[in-house]
């Protein structure tokens, strides 16, 4: 059995990552895991098969109307996470283990990372290569989820999306 991540990520996010315009994820934790490793996309929210976004004609109202059960999202994709740089901000500037033009890769300017992270804080850029696409989206329900015990990983039935990311088993054909 080996681990892998899963990772939430919302559907304008998602969009940038498959058409390769973010190509690092900002989190403020990291897993315990060597790099490299394999991360799961799931898309928060469902609504067409491109990326789940949905035509509402403007109406953000209908979308907070009816069945939250058919809003359910999809797994994706995946990628494999190369490396994790860490990310920090001292007060006076934000700096990075990785290149300069990190910021860029993130889709993020450098002030809304100051503001995600926090005064005199730290987050981690998560560098993505090999990203595959599915053509088709596959439920939650496909994954097994993977908890850290004193015995080590023990797998459970994942019932709901994670909050930021999880442990999940990598699954051979991804």
């Amino acid at each position: 059995m080996s681990k892998a991540v899963m990772l939430s990520i919302r559907p304008k996010w998602v969009e940038k990552i498959a058409n390769g315009e973010k190509t690092i994820e900002v989190r403020k934790t990291r897993p315990k895991l060597d790099t490299p490793f394999k991360c799961y996309i799931y898309c928060t929210l469902q609504g067409c098969n491109e990326f789940f976004r949905v035509d509402l004609g403007g109406d953000v109202a209908k979308w907070n109307r009816g069945k939250w059960a058919d809003r359910k999202g999809k797994v994706i994709g995946e990628f494999t996470c190369e490396r994790i740089a860490l990310i920090a901000y001292d007060g006076g500037e934000l700096s990075s283990t990785t290149n300069a033009a990190f910021s860029h890769a993130t889709c993020l300017t450098q002030s809304e990372i100051i503001a995600y992270i926090g005064d005199k804080g730290r987050c981690y850029g998560w560098h993505m290569s090999n990203l595959r696409i599915y053509d088709t989206p596959r439920e939650l329900s496909e994954f097994t989820g993977l908890r850290d015990t004193r015995f080590g990983a023990a797998p459970y039935d994942i019932k709901r999306a994670p909050q930021s990311w999880c442990y999940v088993e990598a699954m051979d054909n991804g």
